[in-house]
């Protein structure tokens, strides 16, 4: 199997890249640059290609499925662009908050601050550790108070309608491209991990914890599983592209689902513990993805999934859907998520 980064080149590439920065606004509203995301790949399955399966599907409406959420850069300005151009309401947003320093980490009010006219709930991404930093000091509990500091912001911030604020921690945490990577460190992320939990809920009990996979990595994830006592959503990121999966949607969808720590995976995973799932990134692109759209969007109906975030931007992953790019892929993006049966609330007519 060959190993590509989420945007491609070679190692040494990806290398330069990963030292360039995280891609997330800084305090003051600055970019820098993300680091690649890899992905191990399975072959290209051996089925025929169907015709047809390319254009825009017409299928009935079904249960409704997970709430739809969306990443769009941490602005809200692109957030309500991708909701007019839907034609519907997402139900939360998905935002990162700072990553580059330990006072960053501790301090996310930039981040509330950008979405405060917002009225929605949020998943916060918090960041377990900065650059440059250890695992293994963090896992001593040296660097608690930045947790409880953040906290005691994000305490703050809109509930979802349970009444809870949800917290995502050291997302993609089996590959090797963030500071939190946890193959062969893997008592150290389960103690750090727990150290965050605690912190949190001393300062609230209304808090709640993802913990979250890259599909398709050769780590057993398990190894680095904090407990059923400090994780309450089982989580997972995935990407569809064609450089490294198959070309054929329904292919692709079928190799990230049966891939051995694939979406079938994490449903047993979760399941086992009872616990629900989430599907906190995932993306596609051309316009031929409307069958991958609705094989997605059937399989979040069949499952306890609790919510799924649309990553509806270009940096890292091209994989804005909005706009006129893709016109087919985006008219079953719409079917599946905003049509009678789906999760998202209708947009008012303004």
């Amino acid at each position: 199997m060959m190993r590509c980064g989420k945007n491609g080149g070679t190692m040494r590439q990806q290398a330069k890249r990963m030292q360039a920065g995280d891609g997330r606004p800084a305090l003051d509203g600055t970019r820098w640059q993300r680091g690649p995301w890899r992905r191990w790949l399975r072959p290209a399955l051996a089925l025929p290609l169907l015709a047809g399966l390319a254009a825009t599907p017409a299928w009935a409406p079904m249960a409704q499925a997970a709430p739809l959420g969306v990443y769009g850069a941490n602005d809200a300005k692109l957030v309500r662009e991708f909701e007019d151009w839907l034609g519907c309401k997402v139900e939360h947003l998905m935002i990162f908050t700072g990553q580059r320093t330990w006072e960053e980490i501790g301090k996310p009010q930039w981040f509330i601050q950008q979405f405060a006219s917002y009225d929605l709930p949020a998943l916060w991404s918090v960041a377990m550790i900065p650059k440059n930093s250890s695992l293994r000091e963090a896992a001593s509990g040296r660097y608690n108070r930045y947790y409880t500091d953040a906290a005691r912001e994000l305490a703050r911030t809109k509930p979802f309608p349970d009444g809870t604020i949800r917290i995502r921690l050291g997302w993609e945490m089996n590959g090797d491209w963030f500071p939190w990577a946890a193959q062969g460190k893997e008592a150290d992320f389960v103690a750090t991990f727990r150290h965050i939990v605690n912190s949190f809920r001393a300062v609230s009990d209304r808090f709640r914890f993802e913990w979250n996979i890259n599909y398709g990595e050769t780590m057993d994830p398990a190894k680095a599983y904090p407990g059923d006592a400090y994780v309450d959503i089982i989580g997972m990121d995935f990407y569809w592209k064609k450089q490294y999966l198959p070309s054929d949607p329904v292919r692709a969808f079928e190799a990230i689902r049966d891939n051995r720590y694939g979406l079938r995976y994490i449903e047993d995973f979760a399941k086992r513990r009872g616990k629900p799932t989430a599907y906190s990134e995932w993306g596609v692109q051309g316009d031929d993805a409307g069958p991958f759209i609705q094989r997605f969007r059937e399989w979040v109906s069949q499952h306890n999934v609790l919510y799924t975030n649309y990553w509806n931007h270009d940096a890292d992953y091209a994989g804005k859907i909005s706009g006129n790019t893709w016109p087919r892929t985006g008219a079953a993006f719409r079917q599946a998520f905003c049509a009678p049966g789906a999760s998202a609330r209708t947009v008012p007519s303004r």
